[in-house]
C-alpha cells in the first residue's frame, strides 16, 4: 500500500525543515549578537572613558599650572623692580604650557590655547596699567613741582615788587 499524498508530505516536511533551519539560524544570530556586540560596545566605551579620563586629568594639571601663573601675574602689582624679569618668566611658563598641550588626544585644543592667550593679554593689560599708573604718578609729581614753582615765582615777584618800591623811595 502506497501513501496517496506522498509528494505533499515530503514538500511539507522540507518546508518544515527549512523553517526550522531559519528559526534556529535566527536564534543563533540573536544569541551571537547579544554576546558579541556588547563586548565590542564595551571596548568602545572603555576607550572613550579612557580618553575622557585623560582629558579630565590634563584639565586638572592645566588648571593647576594656570593657577601658578595667576599668582605670578598677581605679584606683578607688588613689584617695583624686576618687573621685566617676572614678565619674561611668565611668558616662558605660558610657552611651556602651550607646548605641553597634546596635539591629538584632546577634543577642544582651542579652549586651552584661548586660555593661554587670555592670560597673556591679562599680563599685557597689567603692564599697561602699571605704565599708566607710573605716568599718572609722574604727572602728579610734576603738578606738585609746578605748584611749588608758581609759589616761588609769586614770592620772587613780591620780593621784586618790594625791592622796586624800596628803590623808588
Amino acid at each position: 500500500m502506497e501513501i496517496l499524498n506522498k509528494k505533499e508530505r515530503v514538500s511539507s516536511f522540507l518546508l518544515f525543515l527549512l523553517m526550522f533551519a531559519i528559526t534556529v539560524g535566527i536564534l543563533f544570530t540573536a544569541i551571537f549578537f547579544s554576546y558579541k556586540l556588547p563586548w565590542k560596545e564595551n571596548e568602545v566605551l572603555r576607550a572613550e572613558n579612557k580618553k575622557i579620563r585623560y582629558e579630565f586629568l590634563y584639565q586638572k594639571k592645566f588648571i593647576s599650572e594656570l593657577e601658578k601663573i595667576d599668582k605670578l601675574i598677581d605679584s606683578l602689582d607688588n613689584t617695583k623692580e624686576g618687573y621685566f624679569f617676572l614678565e619674561q618668566s611668565i611668558n616662558a611658563d605660558l610657552i611651556d604650557i602651550k607646548s605641553d598641550i597634546p596635539k591629538d588626544s584632546l577634543d577642544d585644543k582651542s579652549m586651552y590655547e584661548n586660555l593661554i592667550l587670555t592670560y597673556k593679554k591679562l599680563m599685557d593689560a597689567k603692564r599697561d596699567l602699571k605704565q599708566v599708573e607710573n605716568a599718572r604718578n609722574e604727572i602728579e609729581d610734576l603738578n606738585d613741582q609746578l605748584e611749588e614753582y608758581e609759589k616761588e615765582i609769586k614770592q620772587l615777584e613780591n620780593a621784586l615788587e618790594l625791592s622796586r618800591r624800596l628803590n623808588r623811595n
